[in-house]
């Protein structure tokens, strides 16, 4: 079975089209369609049907090709006018110059002022030219008819033209913020899940990797009873530090931590922690040099640097260690820590066996992108330079010392 495909637009044409040419019928058979005795051409009564029938058959088109309608239309009313002029052409021809000032381009916008120009001019021109009496009366008759039935429409066309051009502004402007809106949202989901991937890391694989170097030191020597206690006290230790910074993302993400998750924070990530950092390290026979000013790693001076500041320098260096043991262990590690113009600076140092052709190049890995982001968080640089077997991780962070507060720990 064939069918045809109509659109919505081609049946409201039609609907359109049939509502006209009935009123224009029935006007015609009223007897009220003529438009005066003065102005009746050659034609016989009943050619009005037939340019009505003309002008419907174009206004068919009329918001799918205005173009072609709005010309069909006008010819229609010339041969109409020459003839006998009726009133239900004109009735289609307005409903035309409305159909084309909504429907038409740019520049049939532009064409359907010159014919609106042009039929309005004509009309006045014939009226004036009649050999009516009350020619004056007439002419304000003629100038009411062509505001009614070509500059009514022409305005009213052109109102619902910048409506629908506004609206179709507006859900122009609404797909791109809404397409904006999910592009921040998926860019602000990336970016947790990468900062969760980075606090995961550093709180997982340094505390971990603290723990793989003391369980080594003890099976190193597993005679000796003292070492064995150490580096379980130790395990320990780094374990319940790892359950509280663990506890503490937990309470983040399920918007439970209260104004102290900060403190409780630098309880096992600061710089005064630096000693649980290396003392593993060196129970495992690995040489640990540090040179520090002690203010930093004082218990009671814990907030003489920004709390931001002493985090991001403590997985820094929590990091670096971990690095540091596990690509080249047994290597000495020096530690040089400075503070100068509001500026805190660390540099990790040790030295690097050169790998064998086909093992993985050392410090490879998330560690030293962490760091690099964990420094830029805070305004400050990370680099690593490897010169003459040494590799060596510089961080320089913005500091500004405050007013020391002493406070007792446990």
């Amino acid at each position: 079975m064939w069918r045809v495909p109509v659109s919505r637009a081609h049946l409201d044409d039609a609907g359109m089209t049939l509502l006209f040419l009935g009123l224009g019928i029935a006007i015609h058979l009223t007897g009220l369609g003529r438009i005066g005795d003065d102005l009746h051409g050659p034609g016989p009564d009943w050619f009005p049907l037939l340019t009505l029938g003309i002008g419907c058959a174009f206004q068919l088109l009329r918001s799918t090709h205005p173009a072609i309608a709005l010309a069909g239309v006008t010819a229609a009313l010339v041969l109409d006018t020459v003839t006998v002029p009726s009133i239900p052409v004109w009735l289609v021809f307005s409903d035309i110059v409305y159909a084309a000032a909504v429907y038409g381009s740019a520049r049939l916008l532009r064409v359907l002022y010159g014919v609106c120009t042009t039929v309005s001019a004509a009309v006045l021109v014939l009226v004036a030219a009649s050999p009516a009496l009350a020619q004056w009366r007439l002419l304000f008759v003629c100038v009411l008819w062509l505001l009614a039935l070509v500059g009514s429409p022409l305005a009213y066309g052109l109102a619902v033209r910048t409506h629908r051009s506004a609206l179709a502004l507006e859900r122009n402007q609404s797909r791109i913020l809404a397409e904006l809106a999910d592009r921040e949202r998926a860019e602000a989901v990336a970016d947790e899940r990468r900062r969760l991937a980075r606090e995961l890391h550093d709180v997982i694989a340094g505390r971990l990797s603290a723990i793989a170097v003391q369980s080594a030191a003890a099976l190193r020597y597993p005679d000796n009873d003292a070492l064995a206690r150490k580096a379980l006290a130790a395990v320990r230790t780094n374990s319940v530090d790892a359950l509280t910074e663990m506890r503490g993302m937990i309470d983040l993400l399920a918007d439970t931590a209260d104004a102290d998750a900060p403190a409780a924070t630098r309880e096992t990530a600061g710089l005064r922690r630096l000693d649980r950092l290396v003392a593993p390290i060196v129970e495992s026979g690995t040489d640990v040099e540090i040179d520090c000013p002690p203010w930093i790693t004082d218990a009671d001076t814990v907030d003489a640097l920004p709390p931001v500041a002493d985090i991001a320098a403590h997985r820094i260096l929590a990091e670096s260690l971990a690095n540091a043991v596990t690509h080249a262990p047994g290597q000495p590690i020096r530690i040089v820590i400075t503070h100068a113009d509001a500026t805190l600076r660390l540099q990790i140092t040790n030295p690097v066996p050169t790998p064998a052709p086909d093992s993985v190049a050392p410090h490879a890995g998330r560690g030293l992108a962490n760091m690099t982001v964990r420094a830029g968080l805070v305004g400050g640089t990370l680099d690593v330079v490897r010169t003459d077997g040494d590799f060596t991780v510089t961080a320089i962070l913005p500091a500004a010392r405050t007013a020391t507060s002493h406070r007792s720990t446990s």
